[in-house]
């Protein structure tokens, strides 16, 4: 799966901007009490103790691949899901926070020139006759959770459990497949789902008020991710019974290359990449309840190809580019 960074990046960015929310059936059904002040509001990020959320994430992926030598694109089509649950562990005086995340299911569809690749879903039953190529990764995934230690800011201190979850993943295989693990599921990674702090601004706004959000996240084939966005306040708007304020989101996507980040040799830049969405922020309960993402990126791949006959030489890169459209949705499920 040559893009999988690619696609952790987007869906990290997706979840960075609602793991705190969620579609409850206690709070979130009730009909906001919250009455828009008429001058700036403060949209902080608010962690109950004992809190517990569950969300799922939905992407769907489209990819043109142009090969040399063949002479037409190559499209793949791809779904992924995850569902997650985060439980507010400790809210301790001092502003600081600990919150556990947990991988509760994981599923994912793919299809290229018409044929299907991959078919998996970790909530129903495995076939022992067909072999899955990712239940074996996938599969492991749920149940892993992760500890986050977060800071007055929200910003990520330290994190504990990756370490667990890596054994549990590398359990079983191949060395490929093991550096493959290492370079998408690193701390860089797992700081991403937790830094919605990030985008939100750092002061108090009110409708049609704009802020510049720049990241840079580590991406290992590809390099150092770049993201410039602006983020806007256009209004205040009922989402369900919630008084929301919908934040509008629109930006670039690109990365810088690192030729010594992959130990495969793979290289993917992004030369082209745009990204718009919307979320609704609820200040009353101090959550994103909802995000919806589109992103569209053009990118090289090069791809080290050995020379016949000669092992010990030193291998060409093969350059492919990649023509990718995504759209990622969240659906806030629940919150006890």
């Amino acid at each position: 799966m040559m893009n999988r960074n690619l696609i952790l990046a987007g869906a990290a960015l997706a979840l960075s901007l609602t793991w705190t929310g969620c579609n409850k059936s206690g709070k979130l059904s009730q009909t906001s009490t919250f009455t828009p002040p008429a001058g700036p509001v403060e949209l902080k990020l608010k962690w109950p103790q004992d809190e517990h959320i569950l969300q799922d994430m939905d992407m769907k992926q489209t990819m043109q691949f142009s090969i040399p030598g063949q002479p037409a694109p190559m499209k793949q089509e791809m779904t992924m899901g995850q569902g997650f649950a985060l439980t507010v562990l400790q809210a301790n005086a001092d502003g600081t926070h600990e919150v556990e995340m947990e991988f509760l299911s994981a599923r994912m569809n793919s299809t290229m020139g018409g044929r299907k690749l991959i078919d998996y879903d970790s909530t129903k039953k495995i076939n022992p006759d067909k072999p899955n190529p990712v239940a074996g990764i996938l599969g492991k995934i749920v149940g892993s959770k992760i500890r986050y230690f977060l800071g007055v800011t929200n910003e990520v201190l330290r994190m504990e459990g990756i370490d667990e979850m890596m054994t549990r993943l590398a359990s079983g295989a191949s060395a490929p497949e093991l550096a493959q693990l290492k370079n998408s599921f690193n701390d860089s990674y797992f700081k991403q789902l937790m830094s919605a702090n990030l985008f939100l601004p750092a002061k108090p706004v009110q409708p049609g008020d704009t802020w510049p959000v720049q990241v840079q996240y580590p991406m290992s084939t590809m390099g150092t991710l770049l993201l410039n966005y602006t983020f806007t306040f256009k209004s205040w708007e009922m989402h369900g019974p919630r008084n929301c304020a919908r934040l509008e989101f629109a930006g670039d996507i690109k990365s810088t290359p690192d030729t010594n980040s992959s130990p495969t040799g793979m290289q993917i830049n992004v030369t082209d990449g745009s990204v718009s969405g919307v979320s609704w922020f609820d200040p009353d309960l101090g959550i994103v309840i909802d995000t919806t993402m589109e992103q569209d990126m053009d990118m090289v791949i090069k791809v080290p190809m050995a020379r016949r006959g000669n092992a010990d030489a030193a291998a060409q890169m093969q350059s492919i580019t990649n023509q990718m459209t995504q759209t990622i949705n969240l659906k806030l499920i629940s919150v006890k």
